[in-house]
């Protein structure tokens, strides 16, 4: 008992000596090297009196003494703490490709239309490619350089990337795989000039982060137009292939719209509309030469008949309205119902964008809403 009552009054005794020193009062408050362990000295061992007992302490943790010739240095590999960079979810429309470690991400699209995409978007950013393979869907930039904006006006670069982009198609229907791998990377010093790095894939994620922003740009642009367009009568058309593959004009409107559209669109190019059959979504229609007549004198519209005119042959033909999976197709056939070929349709496509696009408030003058 009194040998543990004496280890406890030195005990104290050294709490009390030191304790100042450990709550850092005695440090001189701008002198911050204290807090930097690479300062720090190995303490003494503790001195144990021989009448309290022998020091039973065990090193069982032993941190290995610096080489002489390294004192002073930090030991270590310099990790990146940054949080990860997370791929950006656009709704329905984007999903991120957790089981690759590129930045990889599934869009809600053909092939061909996130080819387009990623094809605006380097040419609306200007950037530079050394590769575009379409048969493989790849596209290589060449140096990308991020810079910083300096004191003195001039911009500083900091460091630069070239990138691969990758697509391939998906395990699920109508999705694509676009993937994003830095191929190189550099940071600059003012000493060494450009100096490479191994980059963790971080600025992968940034550049997808930047197309998958670029999309959803277009797409509220898309539905802006869409809405205004809609409140207007207009509807935006596209060349396509009907669901049996035959030349058609595809449109993101619905069935109703669009029905009460075509005949507006028809006597813009100067075809007239003899008869119809909602419940086929049917029009049957035939050149018109009659004189000129509301919506041909338009101020918009040009006054050149063989400008506003089709350039097919004159006779009857059949325009069907088709809304199937969340698209609508109009599509030109003969009275024989056979459709008008690819490049009829492509040849007439400008004028027919144009008319059914065109801004009309007075729907009902065209007696088309029914």
């Amino acid at each position: 008992m009194r040998h543990f009552v004496q280890l406890t009054l030195v005990a104290s005794v050294m709490t009390l000596a030191t304790g100042c020193s450990i709550l850092g009062i005695e440090e001189d408050p701008e002198d911050k090297t204290y807090q930097d362990y690479t300062t720090a000295k190995m303490s003494a061992p503790l001195d144990v009196p021989p009448e309290v007992g022998s020091d039973n302490s065990q090193d069982l943790f032993v941190v290995p003494d610096l080489m002489p010739e390294s004192k002073g240095e930090v030991f270590g590999i310099d990790k990146d703490v940054m949080a990860p960079m997370q791929i950006l979810s656009l709704g329905d429309d984007v999903r991120a490709n957790k089981e690759t470690q590129t930045a990889s991400a599934f869009i809600n699209d053909s092939e061909i239309k996130v080819w387009d995409l990623v094809s605006r978007f380097v040419a609306n950013d200007r950037i530079a490619l050394t590769t575009k393979n379409i048969d493989d869907g790849i596209l290589v930039t060449d140096w990308i350089t991020r810079y910083e904006a300096a004191f003195w006006g001039a911009d500083d670069p900091i460091n630069r990337y070239r990138y691969r982009i990758k697509l391939m198609e998906a395990e699920r229907p109508n999705e694509t795989r676009l993937d994003i791998e830095v191929v190189a990377a550099e940071y600059y010093t003012d000493d060494e000039g450009w100096e490479p790095y191994l980059d963790a894939n971080r600025a992968g994620a940034e550049f997808m982060n930047q197309i998958l922003g670029f999309m959803y740009v277009e797409n509220i642009q898309a539905s802006r137009d869409r809405v205004s367009q809609s409140a207007l009568g207009g509807i935006t058309v596209s060349l396509g292939s009907d669901p049996d593959g035959n030349p058609a004009l595809v449109t993101s409107s619905g069935f109703e719209q669009t029905w009460n559209r075509v005949p507006i669109a028809m006597r813009m190019v100067k075809m007239q509309v003899d008869d119809k059959d909602r419940s086929q979504g049917l029009y049957f229609v035939s050149q018109n030469e009659e004189d000129e007549g509301f919506f041909e004198s338009l101020a918009f519209w040009s006054s050149d008949d063989d400008e506003n005119s089709l350039a097919v042959e004159e006779g009857n033909y059949r325009i069907q309205v088709l809304n199937e999976a969340g698209k609508t197709y109009i599509i030109f056939t003969d009275t024989d119902d056979v459709p008008l070929e690819a490049d009829v349709l492509a040849q007439n496509f400008a004028l027919l964008a144009r008319a059914f696009k065109a801004r009309v408030k007075d729907l009902n003058a065209s007696g088309g809403n029914s």
